[in-house]
């Protein structure tokens, strides 16, 4: 290959690469704003409104026209610090009408008792605390499909507990429970988000400069 040839091609690496780099500086931009979002919302959370469009794990409170129905389901294989366990699952009312279903986290059994103190406790305090999750019938690639003849559950999935439950779920969201009023085992939505695109970053710009730095020794051999 010659020089020219080599020029053109280590140039243009060394363009891809800064792009790259350039474009995963805004990405940490974008990922700093939205993890401050969802502080700001875990800190100073508002009434959740259905008239109103949410992203995706920002917090909101829930006021008593929303109310719990005593119908478990438990997500399989989940852990809480190396334990194995449950997440309990309960359909949620608004207004008298099926609307959502409420993840209340880690459970180390099922244990029909507690289910109940979980409700009481809930219905107890004043407008409990949640987070919002997309409510619709994706699967992870990974994970076993659900089993309603045999209630044994893996994902939440709208379709499926609109046949297990037999109610047309009315919400696009369903609810993560973020309260230590109701339950010590709960979960921070921000352990869904990792922000590694300034790590990213570097690389990127690193290798366009590796490529700047091997075209001029390239250019200095032909010299």
């Amino acid at each position: 290959m010659n020089k020219s040839s080599l020029t053109f091609v280590f140039i243009g690496i060394s363009i891809l690469t800064f792009i790259l780099g350039s474009w995963q500086l805004y990405r940490l931009n974008w990922k700093n704003d939205l993890m401050d979002n969802i502080r700001n919302s875990i800190l100073n959370p508002t009434l959740f409104s259905d008239d109103l469009n949410y992203n995706n794990l920002v917090s909101v409170k829930l006021d008593d026209n929303y109310t719990i129905l005593n119908k478990p389901v438990y997500l399989e294989s989940k852990t809480f610090k190396g334990k194995p366990g449950y997440h309990l699952i309960l359909p949620v009312k608004y207004k008298n009408s099926i609307y959502s279903v409420i993840n209340f986290g880690w459970f180390l059994d099922k244990d029909v008792d507690q289910v109940q103190n979980i409700i009481q406790r809930y219905q107890s305090i004043d407008n409990p605390k949640v987070y919002i999750r997309d409510f619709n019938s994706d699967k992870p690639f990974f994970t076993p499909k659900n089993d309603l003849s045999n209630n044994i559950w893996y994902s939440v999935n709208k379709t499926d507990f609109s046949q297990f439950y037999q109610y047309a779920f009315l919400s696009k969201y369903y609810f993560v429970l973020l309260d230590d009023r109701v339950s010590k085992y709960t979960f921070n939505p921000l352990v869904f988000l990792r922000n590694n695109h300034l790590n990213y970053s570097i690389t990127w710009f690193l290798l366009s400069l590796s490529s700047i730095v091997m075209l001029l020794i390239i250019r200095r051999k032909y010299e």
